[in-house]
């Protein structure tokens, strides 16, 4: 009886639980689950076994089995026609990327002849081999099909041709490993497009249709294979022979004006910026801060033949006032990085930037000429004659290795600040970067060797030539003279000879003075025609001009011209390098163009776009209105 009466007290109290404010809500689990109907249909499809204790891979037993996910499951089926239950377990070391590996893919075997689908898993099965094939379907970049990105795609993306893609392929084939989601073609093509765009890793996820995992192990892998394997064959000292350097190469230019009949190796130096995030270990940050770029950044040493070849790459280093250009050269000697004492041999030449000055005499002491632009001495603002034509001599040469840090720069990932994750991998991407470019893009120069041969022989036959017509400014004292300028048009009748372009270019010896002399004289021209130059006339062959610095808003430079009824006399200008014979500067050569050239043909301006008109000005503040004095008197009068 008294059970009895415990058993009614229990159910009373059920009963009156229900009926309290708080209403009755069944648990989520229950609410969720929905009754399964047997499986009913069968189709001739092969299955794999679905034991719960068992892996369906290697059929092995253990308490450390996983649910093998349906993305897996669906990718068996496509891969090789299998159907794997639902609920089926494998080892953990089976999958990656919540899909099966190739091993395991490989592995996994038929145990029965037929499958056997309820209605459920039938349409689940239908709806995801649809939603594969529409995803399959989008537009991805996809290196594997060869229809699917044209030559321009390839080159765009990479920054090699579909040729140069190929030949890569072929190299890396067998030794870069494959993997379930990406060919090795694939992992080359994600590796380059990062190099090339600089596209972060979760927009390359997207655009391969890979998971950002995929795309980071499939950059290291790349990267790691090509610093190991393929660099050593196109970059550093060692690849490359001292006599194949001279004789494949070189510039006959650079021979004909530092060789002095030796033949030597002439290598040009230079260092190359790589920024990288701000660190908040302070001792690295300091040591990672340049003062001359105003932020943090590491410093590659680039070592470039005359004709553009990159032969080595050293670094990177440290970019503080310890680590500039000059005691970075001291380091690589003294460590003999790379054996650069017993690839360079005597009397060979390094051309280099003032910014070495301090290593100059390191190089001589192990037999190395070095060809350095000259200073402008203290208390001076123009160098000598001398000194500005062998410093026009140097620079002819030296802008190779801008136009090589320009090209390094062309790969997008390396002119923009990396993080600082990536330091350690700075001088792998700097050094890939350097010999897929010695491989695969042409040298910068290839002029003609007998025409280089003719414009050395001029140029060095001019660097021993006095400027005469600087003399006689100075001994006139034409420089002191008062003039009056006025302005000219393009309809002014001035006797001055009409020039070719290629006229003007045997002047300059260069093509650079020539693509800035339009921009020179936009600035000086007018809306209606007339070229705001001043000019005033000394006398009947001589002329000068005021041209404003491009630089400086307050600083000048006053130009002299002496010419003749069919040619261009003499030069001089009060800039920097002004006084040389060896080509003319920019401000020279900005009005030689004009009356020579400029004026006489319809010159369009619209590449030189006026872009100030989306620009305020904070200098432009309206003057304030002037104050009627009439009107202060009608108030007194009224006080």
């Amino acid at each position: 009886m008294n059970a009895a009466i415990g058993h009614s007290k229990k159910f009373n109290r059920q009963n009156i639980e229900p009926n309290n404010e708080t209403e009755y809500v069944p648990s989520t689990k229950q609410a969720k689950t929905t009754p399964r109907s047997p499986p009913s249909i069968t189709l001739p499809i092969p299955s794999v076994g679905g034991s719960h204790s068992q892996c369906a891979v290697c059929k092995r037993c253990g308490p450390k089995l996983v649910v093998v996910p349906t993305n897996a499951r669906h990718n068996l089926f496509l891969d090789k026609l299998l159907i794997l239950p639902v609920g089926a377990r494998c080892c953990p070391g089976h999958l990656s990327d919540n899909v099966f590996n190739t091993k395991a893919t490989e592995q996994i075997s038929e145990s029965r002849c037929t499958s056997m689908f309820n209605h459920s898993d039938l349409m689940s099965l239908i709806t995801e081999i649809r939603d594969i094939a529409i995803k399959g379907n989008e537009k991805r970049i996809d290196f594997d099909n060869d229809k699917s990105l044209s030559d321009s795609d390839i080159l765009t993306l990479t920054g090699i041709s579909r040729r140069n893609l190929d030949d890569l392929c072929l190299e890396v084939q067998g030794q870069l490993r494959e993997s379930s989601t990406r060919s090795v073609r694939t992992c080359l093509g994600i590796f380059l497009t990062k190099l090339r765009t600089g596209m972060p890793n979760k927009m390359l996820s997207t655009l391969f249709n890979l998971g950002r995992d995929s795309v980071r192990r499939a950059i290291a892998s790349a990267r790691k294979y090509l610093s190991q394997h393929f660099v050593p064959s196109h970059l550093g000292f060692q690849h490359i022979s001292r006599e194949e350097v001279i004789s494949s190469h070189t510039r006959p230019l650079a021979q004909s004006l530092f060789g002095q009949g030796m033949h030597p190796a002439i290598l040009v130096a230079d260092g190359t910026y790589i920024y990288i995030q701000k660190s908040q270990q302070f001792k690295f940050q300091r040591k990672c801060y340049s003062l001359h770029k105003h932020r943090p950044l590491v410093k590659p040493m680039v070592f470039v033949s005359t004709s553009g070849y990159i032969l080595s790459v050293i670094g990177p280093y440290y970019s503080d006032g310890k680590n500039n250009d000059a005691q970075i050269m001291k380091h690589i000697i003294q460590n003999d990085i790379e054996e650069f004492k017993q690839w360079v041999c005597e009397n060979d030449v390094i051309i280099v930037d003032r910014g070495f000055r301090d290593s100059v005499e390191l190089l001589h002491e192990i037999g190395v000429r070095t060809e350095m632009p000259s200073f402008v001495k203290k208390g001076e603002s123009q160098l000598p004659v001398e000194e500005s034509n062998t410093t026009r001599l140097i620079t002819k040469i030296r802008w190779i290795v801008e136009s090589v840090n320009g090209r390094i720069k062309q790969w997008k990932y390396l002119d923009r600040v990396l993080p600082n994750s990536q330091i350690p991998y700075v001088a792998d991407y700097v050094k890939i970067v350097c010999a897929l470019m010695n491989k695969y893009w042409p040298e910068t120069n290839t002029e003609d060797a007998e025409k280089e041969e003719q414009l050395g022989c001029k140029m060095l036959h001019l660097s021993k030539q006095q400027n005469v017509l600087h003399e006689r400014i100075k001994s006139d004292g034409l420089e002191k003279r008062s003039c009056r300028w006025e302005k000219i048009s393009a309809s002014s009748v001035l006797e001055f000879p009409r020039l070719s372009e290629e006229d003007i270019r045997n002047l300059t010896v260069g093509v650079y003075q020539l693509k800035l002399a339009p921009s020179y004289t936009r600035e000086h021209l007018d809306s209606d025609g007339s070229f705001d130059v001043l000019i005033c006339n000394h006398e009947p062959d001589l002329l000068c001009a005021k041209i404003q610095s491009r630089h400086v808003s307050s600083r000048g430079y006053r130009v002299w011209i002496q010419y003749s009824e069919v040619q261009v006399i003499g030069w001089y200008c009060q800039c920097k390098v002004g006084s040389r014979v060896v080509g003319t500067c920019s401000h020279v050569t900005s009005i030689i163009w004009y009356l020579g050239l400029g004026r006489f043909n319809e010159i369009s301006f619209e590449s030189l776009r006026d872009w100030s008109k989306y620009l305020l000005d904070a200098q432009d503040i309206p003057e304030p209105l002037a104050i009627d004095e009439s009107e202060n008197e009608d108030v007194r009068e009224e006080e």
